[in-house]
């Protein structure tokens, strides 16, 4: 199966994660992208354990419950997949065809993935020539675990929906990054103190899992998931003010302004710590590009005034994403004030859906 599929064909952008379903459906006109379905259905607790199928027969009813909220015309689907069964790997090889490359990719793959190769699906893009060996070309190598793939296929044709791209988180994050002008755009090089070296952060904070993708100069850099997002903030709460699993998320949606100074200073604390290691590691083989800016964006972006905060723990502008910004959207539709609370939530759908339109 390939990991970039999916060109020129009407798809369904689905995000499987430990919390629930996303649904989003674009349209295309010249006016530019629009909001043509969407749909949130939460999943009980413990149906995804670090992105792997626990309970399939609630996943199924969670797609069949979207698409019959979203009431979307098409079966082609885009999914997304990201945590410890992704590898993702900027490998350096010598210059050739996307053709000959082909028939090497499994031997380079051998090289690099600490999985049989037997047991992932691979896939490759080629980003361009090395900037300091121009008879080099550098690419990206992607393997995905086949269990994990056949897990989520599994569930998707259960609800009645075919899996026609499978695309890693990362990359979903970086299409809709694009697409809302944040990499890649004159106007973004200009904010940037060197334009000849800008660097972003796009970092996607779910339930319990971080998705990171660093940018230089618009091409990726660095991409890592880390296990740490809102369920922890949840568990502190748990903690300090001794209640149970549902009345902690409850507290944190609902009654953000009561929990403990404590709790969320110790949430800070370990998401700080996270991204500084994952920053550490990008600055170790990058450090001629320091990251001028982070773009959050998942559920845990919603936590009151969470840019604030990282931006004053780490020293890096900080901004929360919002992609219904450049969508637009048919209000006697869709609730725009509901959109907008949602939005940073719906950022790695959005880029999947942009998959319908790669050319």
């Amino acid at each position: 199966m390939s990991l970039f599929s999916g060109k020129n064909e009407s798809l369904v952008a689905i995000d499987i994660s430990s919390t629930g379903v996303k649904l989003v459906e674009l349209a295309y006109a010249r006016s530019g992208y629009e909001l043509k379905a969407m749909a949130i259905v939460p999943l009980p607790r413990d149906a995804i354990v670090e992105n792997t199928v626990i309970d399939s027969m609630a996943v199924s009813q969670a797609l069949l419950d979207a698409l019959e909220e979203a009431k979307v015309a098409t079966r082609k689907a885009a999914i997304s997949v990201s945590g410890n069964a992704v590898i993702i790997k900027a490998v350096t090889m010598p210059m050739t065809t996307e053709f000959e490359l082909e028939t090497q990719i499994e031997f380079e793959a051998d090289q690099h993935v600490p999985y049989d190769i037997d047991d992932v699906y691979l896939d490759f893009q080629i980003l361009g020539a090395d900037e300091h060996d121009l008879e080099q070309m550098e690419v990206v190598l992607v393997a995905c675990k086949r269990e994990v793939v056949d897990d989520y296929q599994l569930v998707l044709s259960e609800a009645g929906l075919e899996a026609k791209c499978v695309d890693c988180a990362v990359f979903a994050l970086e299409n809709a990054a694009e697409m809302l002008g944040l990499i890649n755009n004159d106007a973004a090089l200009e904010s940037f103190d060197e334009e000849d070296s800008q660097a972003v952060g796009l970092v996607n904070i779910g339930a319990n899992l971080m998705n990171i993708n660093i940018l230089k100069n618009g091409q990726m850099a660095f991409v890592r998931d880390q296990f740490y997002g809102g369920q922890n903030l949840t568990e502190e709460i748990q903690k300090e003010h001794g209640l149970g699993y549902q009345a902690a998320e409850e507290m944190k949606k609902d009654s953000f302004h009561d929990v403990s100074p404590e709790a969320i200073e110790r949430f800070y604390v370990g998401l700080t710590s996270e991204l500084v290691r994952s920053l550490d590691f990008y600055a170790a083989n990058h450090a001629e590009y320091p990251v001028q800016k982070l773009y959050l964006t998942g559920g845990s972006a919603l936590v009151p005034e969470i840019a604030v905060e990282l931006e004053q723990r780490l020293g890096i502008e900080t901004e929360v994403v919002n992609p219904f910004g450049k969508i637009k959207v048919n209000t006697k539709k869709f609730d725009q004030e509901y959109l907008d609370r949602v939005g940073p939530m719906m950022m790695v759908p959005i880029g999947l859906a942009l998959r319908s339109f790669d050319t």
